[in-house]
């Protein structure tokens, strides 16, 4: 979830996340069939494709999240931001197929928009089902501090998706894309992050917590849990299930290192956040388990600088690391993407069948003074089980 002071301008130094990209021709907003995705091969089984670039209608697109059809299809749900691109702009959300394995994306289509009166539609969540539907959840933003989560389902393997429940009407729990997951009890984990209690929704400081429902998304509890740490506080929470059963949620902070929380009784209460040994910029992490192994996975941005300026670091290079070992100890496994003058952040990691990992994430660049723009193109990279070895 992206937060910051909104802003008349369209080159802005963001008070809390720092986008950046630059502008670029315009491309038609609805086409089928898009121009063809920028992509970057890497002998060693990783692929970089520029899924969604920024137009003048729409300056910012990112925060989406990927599931795997039935037919080895991929769908690509996220973010479409109008105006200035700032967090509090109109959104819609669109979706994008790639029937290749995310080499390319096609049948651009829009989801749902920001509904009337309201901000906007925030956060894309997909999963499947029990039943073998798939779940998308997100939030709309009537006003800062007051939500409603939605959940949709799809019976037609994403072509459309129906209103199927709705909770936490005018609650703060804000949720960050790409974060739901399924225990191996069966409940669905959904991590929040609202304003720590009596401190604002604009800026914090923030807490993290958890959603989570035994009936497929029909009904939800909230954990008694309030993560806090000092200054901006707990912020865009991911969870994973370890081989082991324990639940861990690690957490963007300002603190210089990466915070997780670990919870024994399937999210409903969380430990004290401890840091681990990844040093890390005020940015959202990513945590995901390598289906069919014990082999934890983190996407964040390797990099620490209390003294820039902005975020307490470069949001480059975008890393991953390994976890053998149930999330003690951590072994950097290699870089997603390098380039110093540009921003790669908020990615959200999901593995198709074949053991591939799909991560989207959205991308801008540096200017020259460091200052960020509201003009932010989305990538996936495609990794191969090798890659990870």
């Amino acid at each position: 979830m992206l937060r910051h002071v909104p802003t008349s301008r369209l080159i802005v130094s963001l008070a809390c996340l720092g986008l950046c990209s630059p502008l670029v021709a315009a491309e038609p907003q609805l086409s089928l069939v898009p121009r063809p995705a920028q992509t970057a091969v890497d002998p060693a089984g990783k692929l970089i494709v520029t899924v969604a670039r920024s137009t003048p209608e729409t300056t910012r697109k990112g925060e989406g999240d990927v599931i795997e059809l039935s037919d080895g299809r991929l769908l690509l749900v996220y973010m479409e931001f109008s105006g200035t691109g700032s967090d509090f702009a109109k959104t819609r959300f669109v979706a994008q197929e790639s029937a290749d394995g995310g080499r390319t994306w096609a049948r651009h289509r829009v989801v749902t928009n920001t509904a009337e009166g309201d901000l906007n539609v925030y956060s894309p969540n997909l999963i499947r089902a029990q039943d073998g539907g798939i779940l998308l959840m997100f939030m709309r933003q009537h006003r800062p501090g007051s939500l409603t989560i939605h959940i949709w389902k799809s019976a037609d393997e994403g072509a459309s998706f129906q209103p199927l429940a709705e909770t936490a009407a005018g609650s703060d729990l804000a949720l960050c894309n790409a974060t739901i997951k399924r225990l191996a009890s069966g409940r669905l984990l959904l991590p929040a992050s609202p304003p720590a209690p009596g401190k604002p929704a604009e800026t914090g400081p923030y807490a993290a917590t958890a959603l989570f429902s035994d009936d497929d998304g029909r009904t939800w509890t909230v954990s008694k849990s309030r993560l806090e740490l000092a200054k901006r506080g707990a912020m865009e929470p991911h969870v994973e299930q370890t081989a082991t059963g324990r639940v861990l949620m690690v957490m963007r902070n300002q603190l210089g290192k990466l915070h997780v929380s670990d919870s024994t009784d399937d999210g409903a209460t969380w430990s004290e956040p401890r840091p681990i040994g990844l040093q890390s910029p005020e940015s959202c992490p990513e945590l995901v388990r390598r289906p069919g192994t014990d082999h934890l996975v983190m996407i964040w941005n390797n990099s620490y600088d209390p003294a820039f300026r902005s975020h307490y670091g470069k949001r480059s290079p975008l890393t991953a690391a390994i976890s053998r070992d149930h999330g003690k100890t951590w072994q950097r496994v290699g870089d997603i993407e390098t380039d110093p003058t540009r921003a790669f952040s908020n990615p959200g990691c999901r593995f198709t069948k074949s053991g591939r990992a799909i991560v989207n994430y959205w991308t801008c660049e540096y200017l020259p003074d460091w200052a960020m723009q509201d003009v932010i193109d989305l990538r996936v990279a495609v990794l191969e089980p090798e890659w990870f070895q």
